[in-house]
């Protein structure tokens, strides 16, 4: 410029600066700062994974905890002492859910208990009517024999036996239900079953019932007081379907094969529905209207604890047939 500063021409100056020191420095901060970054990386990697472990700790015993809740057993709590402020919610929640379920354990103990001496009660009184009704049949029987004067001395210690036989199952079942009341245990003795089905049937005279015994002695081994309430009770439910049938018919029959003795008790009475036939072993099950619903419940259990088995064929307003097997015995 000049002393008026106008332009009086253009100075160029070729000028090299050696930048090495400079780009060295560079390079020694970037690799510092990349050093520095991964160290951090690294740091906080391991405190993630320690972090991370800890609290997987922690789940996992509170989820050992959980799986290990149980209803027939005390459930400790856990403590919060130990525990980071971001479980304490969960631990809390599980400990009030333990309060909880020992409250409803013990409310569905009690409801439980309750339960089962009711079923128990309804089993006895079930089990006590069932020698009832052939008893009153029997006593009826007896007394319309004597009123007309037609009865001897064979006929009265007929009667005596079969009552004696119906108050020593009443007895039985009395004394059972004492202690601790269960039903009678099972007393296995190797009978001749036609001889104790007569002996069964003597109780229902004066019904139209039949005996078909088989023509050779089969022998079970079975508690005799057990296949006499067997029978009583399907001989029962027998008369009760054929109450209302003009020419009612009960048939029992006895035959044998190999291995098994067949009882069978039929009756043309109402029948059972499709429906329902493969609910009637059900406990607490009936289509009566007074019926408790275990009288065949009981008989398909005892039945299998003799290691035999029972089927029913059944045609709606035409019959109904009740298949006993039991194994025989020398």
């Amino acid at each position: 410029m000049d002393n008026y500063f106008k332009p009086i021409g253009i100075l160029n100056l070729a000028y090299v600066e050696d930048d090495e020191f400079l780009q060295r420095e560079l390079g020694e901060f970037l690799n510092l700062l990349y050093t520095v970054n991964f160290i951090i990386l690294i740091a906080t990697v391991l405190l993630a994974l320690f972090l991370s472990k800890y609290i997987i700790k922690s789940l996992r015993q509170i989820s050992q905890k959980i799986k290990s809740t149980s209803f027939d057993k005390p459930n400790p709590k856990i403590s919060l002492k130990k525990a980071g402020s971001e479980l304490r919610p969960l631990i809390t929640a599980y400990n009030e859910m333990i309060d909880e379920l020992e409250v409803s354990a013990q409310k569905l103990a009690q409801t439980e208990r309750e339960e089962a001496w009711q079923l128990m009660a309804r089993q006895v009184a079930h089990e006590i009517k069932n020698p009832l009704t052939p008893m009153r049949l029997s006593v009826q029987s007896f007394q319309h024999q004597f009123r007309n004067k037609n009865i001897s001395k064979a006929e009265v210690d007929e009667f005596a036996n079969t009552m004696i036989h119906q108050i020593d199952t009443l007895s039985t079942i009395a004394t059972a239900f004492s202690d601790f009341a269960k039903m009678p245990a099972n007393e296995n003795q190797i009978i001749e079953i036609n001889e104790v089905l007569k002996l069964s049937l003597d109780i229902f005279k004066g019904e139209n019932i039949s005996f078909n015994p088989s023509s050779n002695p089969i022998f079970v081994q079975i508690d005799k007081t057990q296949l006499i309430r067997i029978m009583t009770n399907l001989i029962k439910n027998a008369m009760q379907a054929t109450e209302d049938i003009y020419d009612a018919e009960i048939k029992i029959e006895v035959k044998e094969t190999t291995n098994n003795a067949i009882i069978k008790v039929s009756d043309n009475g109402v029948g059972i529905s499709q429906d329902i036939i493969n609910r009637i072993f059900e406990p607490q099950f009936t289509t009566k209207n007074a019926g408790m619903g275990l009288g065949l419940s009981m008989v398909k259990k005892i039945i299998n604890t003799h290691k035999g088995k029972i089927e029913v064929e059944s045609k709606l307003n035409t019959f109904t047939t009740f298949i006993i097997t039991l194994p025989k015995t020398k």
